[in-house]
């Protein structure tokens, strides 16, 4: 039997989302790619108990709670991720992935591509095209009145942020659209 604390949390954490990102939080759980897969037609008209029922039904407790914590991270909750995580007794590693010990470059010069970035959309573009974004997140990012912003806020999503994947498309993405920043930030790395 679904524990009723797992379930609660779940609940919580889902009612703290509003109508928006609720209505994201579902499309980008159907479009997972890992199995086992949630249909559209089980989320249609689904409110925070029911998805919170259908996460547990679908995957393991454990894993429910893990699935919604990427979701957060994916949309840019990371603090809900965190708290979520955090009340369901998920250790560290939940939380961030295995880096093998060493910063990956896009972590290390994380400020610096923030405010030196200027061909954001260029960058989304080719993010979109590689399934690391979904295209809600996609044209969230690009309403931004400035590079430094969608910057940051390309740099929160969970796609880039946790996962190794996500950080090394967007480091070909940046060699390729931004080559003199990605040079300097190379070389200032070897010296």
């Amino acid at each position: 039997m679904p524990n009723k604390k797992v379930k609660s949390l779940i609940i919580a954490a889902l009612e703290d989302l509003e109508e928006r990102d609720l209505k994201k939080f579902k499309r980008i759980l159907c479009d997972r790619k890992e199995e086992p897969r949630v249909s559209r037609r089980s989320v249609e008209g689904a409110d925070e108990m029911d998805l919170a029922d259908l996460l547990v039904k679908v995957f393991t407790e454990k894993k429910s709670v893990e699935v919604t914590v990427g979701i957060f991270k994916e949309l840019g909750f990371n603090d809900e991720a965190e708290k979520l995580a955090k009340a369901a007794g998920l250790g560290e590693d939940s939380l961030s992935p295995d880096t093998g010990g060493d910063e990956h470059f896009i972590d290390k010069h994380r400020s610096a591509l923030i405010s030196r970035v200027s061909s954001v959309d260029a960058i989304l573009d080719h993010l979109l095209d590689k399934k690391v974004i979904v295209q809600e997140i996609y044209t969230d990012i690009r309403s931004q009145d400035t590079s430094y912003k969608k910057m940051r806020k390309l740099m929160e999503l969970g796609s880039i942020s946790s996962s190794a994947k996500g950080k090394q498309i967007l480091y070909e993405a940046l060699l390729e659209k931004e080559p003199c920043i990605m040079e300097d930030l190379i070389n200032s790395q070897n010296a």
